[in-house]
């Protein structure tokens, strides 16, 4: 064992065990929880730590997750393997706990639209669940034959549903003779009341006691006052006896389905236990990731040594402002002499080191900061003999000693040892010689350990001793309280001079005291009081600068995510401001197009004067195509990647093509490079072309060139046409609407598709082209690239 139970009261972790199992909602969890003892195997220790953190991680994911509708069946398990039978409020109970489980199972195993498992980091928990095996067929079979309202369902069996119909009939009939006999008028004397009632599961009406023998019935009982009786009629008696025998049969029926509903359950009892003792497990490491969470802690990173450093560790069991405490053992010394008042805080800081061992150890977090460590020790001892929230145990020196022979007996160089007043109770010379002794012993043997003294001599001793330093609580002696704080390197003083001064001791007493005291220990005194009073200023002087960093850093972050949204904003209005003038540039487009039509269906003008005005037009339009997108450009557009940024197979983003290609050649002499762009292979120079941020979803890059353009055209344009099958006036229409689009959206040169034929379509098409004010050349393909078939098309 690591620490004995003695060990763990007197570290209060009775009192974590208590608030931990307040987090747990089932009994078995509970019991994990009162029963949580320090292990020392490191892997062991590491996977109880990865559980509480997996733990977090999942009530972040989910803060309702919970085993919430689990109920505790052990008992009902047992009874089912012993032959017993099962109550419908029990089956219930059951079938919650499998949902409840069978759920749990469920989420943990969801994935996302997109196949992404959310809760792919918790490889314990998910390890814990795979004990759960799902029940869906004794579930449904529960809920089938047993209601909410605990009663059996009639669709629980096809004879217990004729059963209830019978039951019914009968008691309709029932009723009606009832009915027939109180509005008999030979009987209206008779009655006391003219009600309808039962007595023992028979139906009876009230009788004035005078004429119960004159009205023909079964008297099964009477009034308190005597005054009436209870009568079952002569006639409904043969009809009670039927419904009595109904009733038995309905019982019968019932037990039937609850012995096959428990024979369902005993028959999966073990693979049951193990899916409540899962859910029990995982309610566990749930009450631990919530106790984390209230005390504010995480866990320390675990070291193959026995030595620790706790970077302002809090004790988790005190309330209000705590402060805390910084301290390191087994690096570069394995014992610490903490010296200083009464009240000062040593037996907390003792206390609290001893307490955050025993937790780290038992899979808990620890209330410290991120970058603190821990060993493992293979043993805690603890010898504490105040009452400061811990149980009086031996008080005498003999007591003490007895505890600290065990100790010494039982180390074994991989060991945490802390004494509260080691020497004490005893006279003060031998009480610290055999102190100094015993730390040496300790010391010798490899372990760890803290001891809190008032003897100077041990302060000496831990200057002298290689292993040992010296530490004190701080203590303000103008308020005459302590600050609790730990000062390393630097022993305490006891202050008692200067609170007995405060306290209002006459001057003649201290003077006469202080005659008592050597020079040498005076000048002890007077530089230990110089030192700790260095020591307080230059701590002092590093929370400021520690507090002064962390502004400056908060202030960085802050002025950073303000230039990011100054950014992003500046992106969106010159995005939706592009967006604007592009619908402006389509619907002006559309207008011009529907113009020329109308000129050319008029032929009103001549058409040498229709072309100059479809020209004019649609030369205003790419003017102000082109301004726009220009325009549109952002500040993080301008200048183009630099040469060395570049690489073959990298992705870039052509601005004159609006689309992505890839780079086939690194930069040549004069800065351009090879690009494919879909079918096109081109030559740009560097200037032209934007590195894409391969870190941004596809579909984002997707939306982003869409939503700039506003034209799904200026993405999606393809680098030929294919007129075949058109007549003339058609093709040729066409052909000058997708010329126009070719030069706004950038293609340099494009393939007109007219095929062989009679060869009318082709001479059309030149003829066409000759003219056309976009084209600077053409000529028909060549072998693979059509043939005849294809006019290539180079634009301006």
């Amino acid at each position: 064992m690591i620490a004995s139970e003695k060990v763990l009261a007197k570290l209060d972790f009775g009192k974590i065990r208590e608030r931990l199992s307040a987090h747990c909602m089932l009994p078995r969890a509970k019991e994990l929880a009162e029963n949580i003892i320090p292990i020392s195997d490191m892997r062991s220790v590491k996977i109880l730590l990865r559980e509480t953190d997996e733990g977090k991680i999942l009530l972040r994911l989910n803060p309702l997750f919970s085993v919430r509708g689990a109920r505790e069946i052990r008992p009902y398990l047992e009874r089912c393997d012993r032959g017993g039978l099962l109550t419908p409020e029990e089956l219930l109970e059951v079938r919650d706990t499998l949902k409840t489980a069978r759920q749990i199972r469920n989420t943990l195993a969801d994935t996302s639209q997109s196949g992404q498992d959310h809760y792919s980091e918790l490889f314990t928990i998910k390890e814990t669940v795979e004990g759960i095996i799902p029940q869906k067929n004794i579930e449904d079979e529960v809920t089938r034959c047993i209601s909410e309202d605990v009663n059996i369902n009639d669709r629980a069996s096809e004879e217990l549903a004729r059963l209830r119909r019978s039951k019914n009939t009968v008691q309709q009939r029932i009723r009606d003779s009832l009915d027939g006999t109180l509005k008999n008028p030979g009987y209206q004397k008779m009655l006391q009341d003219h009600v309808i009632t039962t007595r023992g599961d028979r139906y009876v009406v009230p009788i004035k006691l005078e004429f119960s023998s004159a009205f023909p019935g079964i008297v099964h009982d009477q009034s308190a006052s005597g005054a009436t009786v209870f009568i079952e009629p002569l006639a409904v008696v043969r009809l009670g006896n039927e419904l009595r025998e109904i009733v038995l049969k309905e019982n019968r029926e019932i037990q039937k389905i609850l012995q096959q509903l428990t024979a369902l359950i005993a028959v999966k009892v073990d693979e049951l236990a193990v899916l409540y003792e899962a859910l029990a497990k995982l309610d566990f490491i749930l009450a631990k990731a919530r106790l984390s969470t209230d005390m504010e802690a995480g866990s320390p990173l675990i070291v193959n040594k026995q030595e620790m450093k706790l970077i302002r560790a809090r004790h988790p069991l005190l309330t209000g402002p705590v402060v805390p405490i910084t301290v390191e053992l087994g690096n570069t010394y394995r014992f610490l002499v903490i010296t200083g008042p009464n009240t000062g805080g040593k037996t907390v800081t003792l206390k609290t080191i001893g307490l955050m061992s025993v937790m780290m150890q038992s899979g808990l977090h620890i209330p410290v900061e991120s970058d603190s460590r821990m060993g493992i020790f293979t043993h805690i001892f603890v010898d504490i003999g105040d009452e400061q929230s811990v149980e009086q145990s031996l008080s005498t020196f003999s007591g003490h000693m007895t505890n600290i022979v065990d100790i010494i007996e039982e180390a074994d160089g991989k060991s945490l040892a802390l004494f509260d007043e080691l020497g004490a109770g005893t006279d003060p010379a031998e009480g610290a010689a055999l102190a100094m002794a015993i730390l040496s012993k300790l010391l010798s043997q490899g372990n760890c350990g803290i001891a809190t003294t008032h003897y100077g001599t041990l302060k000496t001793f831990a200057y002298n001793t290689p292993g040992v330093e010296n530490a004190s609580v701080e203590f303000d002696p103008e308020s005459l309280k302590p600050t609790y704080r730990l000062l390393t390197g630097i022993p305490g003083r006891s202050n008692a001079f200067s609170i007995a001064q405060k306290l209002g001791l006459h001057p003649k007493i201290l003077d006469k005291a202080r005659s008592f005291i050597s020079d040498r220990q005076m000048q002890e005194s007077n530089l230990l009081e110089n030192l700790e009073d260095t020591r307080r200023e230059i701590e002092i002087q590093k929370r400021r600068i520690e507090e002064e960093q962390k502004a400056a850093q908060l202030k960085v972050q802050e002025l950073k995510q303000k230039n990011f949204e100054l950014e992003e904003k500046y992106e969106e209005i010159l995005r939706k401001a592009k967006e604007e003038a592009i619908e402006i540039v389509r619907r002006a487009r559309t207008d011009t197009d529907g113009i020329i039509k109308e000129m050319k269906e008029a032929q009103k003008k001549e058409r040498r004067e229709q072309d100059a005005a479809a020209e004019k037009a649609r030369q205003g339009l790419k003017r102000l195509s082109e301004s726009v997108y220009e325009g549109g450009k952002s500040r993080k557009d301008k200048g183009g990647p630099k040469p060395y940024q570049v690489e073959p197979g990298q992705m870039v983003y052509l601005p004159s093509l609006r689309q992505k290609g890839q780079v086939l050649q690194k930069p040549d002499n004069n800065n351009e490079i090879v690009v494919q762009a879909g079918i096109l292979k081109i030559t740009v120079p560097i200037a032209e072309i934007r590195l894409i941020d391969e870190t941004r979803k596809p579909e984002h890059f997707e939306r982003t060139i869409k939503g700039s353009l506003g034209l799904s055209k200026a993405v999606t344009l393809r680098s030929e046409m294919d007129l075949r099958g058109k007549l003339v006036e058609e093709a040729l229409e066409l052909l000058d609407k997708y010329l126009d689009d070719a030069v706004i959206t950038g293609i340099n040169q494009v393939s007109v598709i007219h095929g062989k034929g009679t060869g009318a379509l082709r001479a059309g098409i030149h003829q066409f082209l000759k003219k056309h004010p976009h084209v600077t050349s053409y000529r028909l393909g060549e072998y693979g690239e059509g043939d005849t078939g294809v006019t290539i098309v180079d634009l301006k």
